[in-house]
This record gives C-alpha cells, sequence and structure tokens, in this order.
C-alpha cells in the first residue's frame, strides 16, 4: 500500500513542475528595462539618468533603465553639462555617441597675427603704447582712451608693467610668470590671493605670463617678439594673449 501512494504522487509532482517552469504563464513577470551605451568627447563624463546618478562615467553601459523616454546628462568638470532624451526599449541596448561637450571656459584669443605695443619715449599716436586686455586694442597712454589702458610698455627700464605705474592711469593689473612658453598648454592661473605677483616683467620674458586686471579677470599673455630700440627707431614688442570673460576665472 505505501508503494502505490508513492507511484501516484510522482506524476502529480511531475505536473506541478511544469505548470511552474511554463514560459506561456500569464503570470510570470515581465521586463521592462533596457540599456544605454554612452560615449562623449571628451570621455570621463559623470551620466546621470533621470537626476540620479549612476556613479558610471563615460564610455560606459548603464543598465536596467526603465523603458520609456529618459533624461540623460553628461556633466564634466571644465564643460557645460549636457542634457538630452532618449527613448528606452526593454531588453534593448540603445547607443548614443560620442556626445561632444562643449567648455564652460569662456576666453577670448587675441593675436593671432600678434599686436604690437611701442615704448613711451620717441613715439607718435601711430604708435601706441598701452593694452586694452579685454577688447585686445592698443592705445596711447596720452590719448584719449588713456582709461581703457591695463598694461603698457615702459621706456624705463623696458618693462611691461601695470598702467596705474604710469602718472594719470588708474588701472592695476598684476602679472605672474608661467612655467613654460606654451600659451596653448591648458595651464590654469594660479589665483591672485596665492604666489609671487608682481606689477611688470622685462621684455626679455619669454615665458607667458599670467595677469589679474582692474576688474577682476585673468589672461595669459606672452611676448612672441621683440625689437626696435636703435637710434630713430623706438623699441617695441608683439604679444598674444588669453582673455578669461567670466570674472574671478582662472581657467584656461
Amino acid at each position: 500500500m505505501k508503494k502505490l501512494n508513492l507511484l501516484l504522487l510522482i506524476p502529480i509532482l511531475g505536473l506541478i513542475i511544469t505548470s511552474c517552469d511554463s514560459s506561456d504563464d500569464p503570470m510570470a513577470p515581465v521586463n521592462t528595462k533596457g540599456s544605454i551605451y554612452l560615449t562623449s568627447n571628451p570621455a570621463g563624463a559623470q551620466i546621470w539618468i533621470d537626476g540620479d546618478n549612476s556613479n558610471l562615467v563615460t564610455p560606459d553601459t548603464v543598465l536596467n533603465v526603465e523603458e520609456g523616454v529618459r533624461n540623460v546628462t553628461l556633466k564634466l568638470q571644465d564643460y557645460k553639462d549636457t542634457t538630452f532624451a532618449i527613448s528606452i526599449t526593454a531588453e534593448q541596448t540603445s547607443i548614443v555617441g560620442p556626445i561632444v561637450l562643449t567648455s564652460d571656459i569662456i576666453t577670448v584669443f587675441y593675436g593671432g597675427s600678434p599686436i604690437r605695443i611701442y615704448e613711451t619715449v620717441g613715439t607718435d599716436t601711430t604708435q601706441p603704447s598701452g593694452l586694452d586686455l579685454s577688447s585686445g586694442m592698443a592705445y596711447g597712454i596720452s590719448s584719449s582712451q588713456k582709461g581703457l589702458v591695463d598694461i603698457y610698455y615702459s621706456s624705463n627700464g623696458f618693462l611691461v608693467q601695470s598702467a596705474n605705474i604710469f602718472p594719470g592711469l588708474v588701472r592695476e593689473t598684476d602679472f605672474y610668470v608661467g612655467a613654460s612658453t606654451d600659451i596653448y598648454d591648458g595651464t590654469d592661473s594660479p589665483l591672485n590671493n596665492t604666489g609671487t605677483w608682481t606689477n611688470n616683467i622685462s621684455d626679455t620674458e619669454n615665458n607667458y605670463v599670467f595677469l589679474y586686471d582692474h576688474d577682476g579677470h585673468y589672461s595669459k599673455l606672452r611676448i612672441t617678439g621683440r625689437g626696435g630700440g636703435v637710434p630713430g627707431v623706438p623699441a617695441w614688442v608683439e604679444v598674444q594673449w588669453y582673455y578669461n570673460e567670466t570674472t574671478l576665472d582662472n581657467r584656461f
């Protein structure tokens, strides 16, 4: 009798197991999630989905993203946040990129053709000594635009120096000599309250120089050429520079 009962239970258990493994079971859970593979230029941007940090950076794949339209934000230091919408399909991987990120460093480059300024002695109105860093314009230090001059080229010691050193000019600019001649190297300026800042540089300086002007803007300037300084020909220097348009922003 005990053996008969055991035989009867075996097919019953088999039916139960078969029923639970059926893929046609309407009660089985449905996968509603997909994935996103993201790349960016430059790489290394944080990936945020619908305002939540995925704790991943590009290039990478975000798994288990709920299907539907999702808002993706890429975040990287020195670049603007980039947000876009993408439609996610369950059980599929969406490939996005490379997304080109936009720098949030707002600089203007002056001196594609280097700008020339002349020493203060033995020059005429066509040979300006001063520079307005914000506009890229050269002005005479005795001209009607002298109030715009940030730095000028002085015959006294042949120095490029802060405008406020010259009588009647008020704009003060600080100088910090950098460690390289490559103005395009991406090096940021030290903050104005750190390190050794002065009010001038020699016209023989070859390294680029960081400047901090009267309005709290940073520039990155290099002397690219020099000449004159002989009888009848006033000394001159040619310069090029980056000007950061954002106040107190020392990035380049």
